[in-house]
């Protein structure tokens, strides 16, 4: 069945911020290990080597009771040293992803993220993983990339992609809300459940 699907209503398809400023990458989640949260910041260091403009906005909270997590110290020395911008806990997350242009999930295992179908509905590209349920989010090459799981270098190769060819961000972004549309619409999903049922 996939992903539970959206009320595609409540994240309506929004035009990519100027290309001409610098590129911002947004990372969702929980800063977990298994969310890949250290392979998004590694990467964002190597590309920040080479493109020191770049933006890396990372929203979500800390588990102080979870081993993986990042932690506190970390945080602050990511945000002292200029390589994330952190608005810590944020209601308004829409607004978020529609003020980014690259939507990235590195995770390591997942159902099919909704935090993933929600960018693709409003129309951005996606870098995600080729575990279950983030494979099923991207079309390798036409509305985003996959890369291996723990592989913060291939994660960084593909950031630096958009930004070399920035012309692909909104490119991808409408393929991203074009099958957002087919596959992560919630009436559509409904039915096809109620079909599977034979209700």
């Amino acid at each position: 069945l996939g992903g539970i699907g959206l009320n595609l209503k409540d994240y309506p398809y929004q035009p990519v911020p100027n290309i001409q400023q610098p590129i911002n990458f947004l990372f969702i989640g929980r800063l977990l290990k298994e969310k890949g949260i250290h392979d998004f910041l590694a990467a964002a260091k190597l590309v920040k080597e080479k493109y020191p403009e770049t933006q890396f906005t990372v929203l979500g909270a800390i588990d102080p009771h979870n081993l993986g997590a990042l932690k506190q110290s970390e945080l602050d020395e990511l945000i002292a040293s200029n390589i994330i911008h952190y608005p810590g806990h944020v209601n308004n997350v829409k607004d978020w992803i529609a003020n980014s242009h690259v939507f990235v999930l590195p995770s390591y295992r997942e159902g099919v993220p909704r935090s993933t179908q929600e960018a693709m509905a409003i129309g951005r590209a996606v870098i995600t993983t080729d575990v279950p349920g983030c494979r099923e989010t991207v079309q390798n090459g036409v509305n985003g990339f996959i890369v291996a799981k723990w592989n913060p270098e291939a994660l960084a190769e593909k950031m630096i992609y958009f930004i070399e060819h920035p012309e692909q961000i909104e490119k991808m972004g409408y393929e991203s809300y074009k099958i957002a549309q087919e596959k992560f619409d919630a009436e559509k999903v409904n039915q096809r459940l109620l079909n599977i049922l034979g209700l």
